[in-house]
């Protein structure tokens, strides 16, 4: 073949190859196309998403290996694409270096995609990591090809690593927060986060801030390394919701109320939406300026949010059928003034 391809000339050369190219590229494309067909029948995607992550990249190289053969044939006529060979002859690695690149990228996308207990925002983390890491020893590798001493680059890289430290501390400082709530988990995507300066659903955890979308809609970004100075609160992942209430009785229905506070506590036990497991109480525990208060302690087995809370307003409205039962009233903030009669009158 390299004999027949000498005795003739370039131009043909560049059109046989052409031809070899484009047939190749042809049978790659039937091949992919028959395997995609046969992925798509089967449950598991993970197939799918490699076929589509390698198909690109094989093209592009069938095409390349055109260009390159090409260049050779005409570089005995043309002095100057001799040049150009001995620096694209490293072409091949950038693009199997994309082929890997998509390849992870498809691993990601399948993993996330996928019902399973893997948490996506870890997935995006790791698989950006590892991106990083095979392109960073690819340069490396492609500098001492180059004739680049690695001791050297790494050197300096180390020094001015510290410069660059030093400089950015804060976008470091964050990325490790970023690095942080990935390992500990306090929250991920999806989950409603609270604290004093700030209350609502995370949407995204990236390198540098965390986007929250406040319950008023708008979107707020804050630096992930915030969230290793103040205490966060996730009540998206809370056990049961909670109904605290404290009731007041008139100072008049004083006997009423060891039966109220019975009943009460009765209704609570017999409850179906109430959990017997966690703490319940019922208690007469405090002398107000104009009530006899009482209070109800207990937790919901449901944390839905409108689910809660038509349970707690039938338990209200439960038990102030209760009071009303024992002839006794809810009590409203009262006043009595006495009026001291002069003796002389």
């Amino acid at each position: 073949m390299n004999e027949f391809l000498q005795n003739i000339p370039p131009y043909q050369t560049a059109g046989i190859l052409f031809i070899v190219a484009l047939a190749t590229h042809m049978v790659l494309g039937f091949v992919l196309k028959q395997i995609t067909k046969h992925t798509n029948r089967t449950k598991n995607q993970f197939d799918d998403h490699l076929i589509n992550a390698v198909s690109p990249p094989l093209k592009v190289l069938i095409w390349f290996g055109w260009v390159f053969f090409s260049i050779n044939a005409f570089k005995a006529d043309i002095t100057a694409l001799s040049t150009v060979v001995e620096y694209i002859d490293i072409t091949p690695i950038f693009i199997i270096t994309w082929g890997v690149v998509r390849v992870i990228s498809g691993v990601e996308s399948y993993l996330v995609e996928a019902d399973n207990s893997v948490n996506n925002d870890s997935v995006r983390l790791f698989t950006r990591l590892i991106k990083i890491l095979v392109i960073v020893a690819i340069l490396l590798g492609i500098a001492q090809h180059l004739g680049f001493s690695i001791s050297s680059l790494l050197t300096f890289g180390g020094v001015g690593g510290i410069v660059m430290g030093f400089a950015a501390k804060d976008m470091l400082s964050n990325i490790f927060g970023g690095l942080m709530i990935q390992m500990d988990k306090p929250f991920s995507t999806g989950d409603w986060i609270r604290s004093s300066e700030f209350e609502g659903t995370v949407e995204k955890i990236g390198w540098r801030m965390t986007r929250i979308r406040t319950f008023s809609k708008n979107p707020v970004y804050i630096p992930n390394s915030i969230f290793a100075s103040i205490p966060i609160e996730t009540p998206s992942r809370m056990t049961n919701r909670r109904i605290k209430e404290i009731v007041g009785i008139r100072y008049d229905d004083i006997k009423q109320v060891p039966g109220i506070v019975t009943d009460v506590e009765d209704l609570l036990r017999k409850h179906k939406d109430i959990d017997q497991s966690q703490s319940l109480r019922v208690y007469f525990n405090y002398f107000n300026a104009s009530s006899l208060d009482f209070n109800i302690y207990a937790f919901t087995n449901t944390t839905s949010k409108d689910n809660y809370q038509k349970i707690k307003q039938e338990i209200l409205l439960a038990v102030a059928d209760i009071i009303e039962q024992h002839k006794a009233e809810i009590a409203y903030p009262t006043q009595t003034l006495h009026i001291q009669k002069n003796a002389e009158s």
